[in-house]
């Protein structure tokens, strides 16, 4: 698995793309990765979270994560270590908000007006970054720490009974991506005590992408990162996921990716 490092204390970066274009892959840092625009899914420590415009994910040293992308997506990435906030490290309040990060909750769930609040303090941070000006380091790090306390504060609510459904229908398709039979629309309407007409479109309306599209494209990033890390042939895989066999995985693997599985992992191992 690939481990990507920052070279300095504090840094922001964005992804503008229409599919995400990195394996799945963990840091030695700290990331708050706020979408600014799209819809899709994150894939983080086996866990799959929806995620729309003006959501919030942490990070800390040593999750893996990826994502699959629904439509075209723009992400502020901030990255940091924790000597960044060095003077404000003596705080013992401060110390609990990094604490926060040991939760197992990667994405954020804001109470009240905080959601409001911490999207203007993205936005300032994002803003004097760009700009660079007098004091934009202080303005930076003091947004950054209220983003943490904010987000520290709200960490015990709870998921809407709707994500909740949804939420559950992800991990079940995750947990058996490889049974074929238990991924039909009629298996998995009865499963969560949906009707099977309507599937499709509460599926649809609740994480923005297709169900059939869904799985495909979840079946492909695994098929990919086992690939590049499992040592697996494309036989093994093609039996493994349920294609007819490896002619029929090479296939719909291109259409994907746009490249044949050979050429993706001898392009990708040399990242």
């Amino acid at each position: 698995m690939h481990v990507r490092n920052l070279g300095r204390q504090f840094e922001i970066s964005y992804v503008i793309k229409d599919k995400w274009h990195l394996p799945v892959h963990k840091h030695t840092h700290y990331e708050l990765q706020f979408i600014i625009r799209g819809k899709g899914e994150h894939l983080i420590n086996d866990q799959t979270y929806l995620y729309q415009k003006g959501d919030l994910f942490v990070l800390p040293p040593q999750d893996y994560h990826s994502f699959i992308f629904s439509e075209k997506t723009v992400i502020c990435i901030v990255k940091f270590y924790e000597g960044f906030f060095e003077e404000f490290l003596g705080d013992a309040d401060f110390k609990q908000v990094l604490n926060r990060f040991s939760s197992p909750n990667r994405k954020i769930l804001f109470a009240g007006d905080n959601r409001a609040l911490v999207i203007q303090l993205m936005e300032l941070i994002i803003a004097e970054n760009r700009k660079e000006k007098v004091h934009y380091n202080f303005i930076i790090k003091s947004s950054l720490a209220l983003v943490l306390s904010l987000m520290s504060k709200d960490d015990q609510q709870e998921v809407s009974a709707k994500n909740d459904k949804a939420q559950a229908i992800l991990n079940f398709i995750d947990k058996h991506i490889t049974e074929r039979h238990l991924l039909s629309v009629e298996h998995i309407a009865r499963q969560f005590n949906i009707s099977k007409a309507y599937f499709n479109q509460y599926f649809s309306k609740a994480t923005g992408s297709s169900y059939k599209k869904y799985v495909q494209q979840y079946a492909l990033n695994l098929i990919a990162h086992k690939l590049l890390h499992n040592n697996k042939t494309l036989r093994q895989l093609a039996d493994e996921f349920g294609y007819s066999d490896e002619s029929h995985l090479s296939h719909v693997f291109k259409a994907q990716f746009g490249l044949s599985p050979s050429v993706f992992k001898k392009k990708r191992s040399a990242i």
